[in-house]
């Protein structure tokens, strides 16, 4: 393993991944050789190197965020704190995020209680997602959605 390259996933490429285990492609890979080309310390890139194989494309993902320094001694606890998942697909995200706010359940009750079908509420899509780039920081990378706290 070089500092150059990410260590790989254990994951087999024919696996099926659960949503919370992106796969590190080149997008993470070219997040993480930006990372470290910042970096004049081998301490600092051998502690980057271990965050990444210990929290792969999420880490990577974390490292593309403006206010994020390499360099940090406590870039994993930071990174730790900050990080929520990861989804590969927007709708799922959008789903868990309504759902962690009661929103769905709050919706269903009183849909449930005034008898009104279901397929007469329709969600405004554009201004939950508004709401979502608003209050946490996401970042798309290889084809994953990874969400983390402002």
């Amino acid at each position: 393993m070089s500092p150059e390259t990410p260590p790989p996933h254990d994951h087999s490429p024919e696996a099926p991944r659960p949503r919370g285990d992106p796969q590190f492609g080149v997008e993470a890979q070219a997040a993480a050789e930006r990372a470290l080309a910042r970096l004049s310390d081998p301490d600092q890139a051998l502690r980057l190197l271990s965050h990444l194989h210990q929290s792969g494309a999420g880490f990577a993902a974390y490292l593309t965020l403006p206010d994020t320094d390499p360099a940090a001694e406590n870039i994993g606890d930071r990174f730790a704190e900050n990080y929520l998942d990861a989804w590969e697909q927007f709708a799922e995200l959008r789903r868990d995020v309504l759902e962690s706010l009661g929103w769905l359940d709050a919706v269903n009750k009183v849909r449930t209680e005034q008898g009104i079908p279901a397929d007469h509420l329709r969600w405004n899509h554009a201004a939950v997602d508004k709401q979502i780039f608003d209050t946490y920081d996401t970042i798309h990378l290889d084809g994953w959605w990874h969400l983390f706290y402002k």
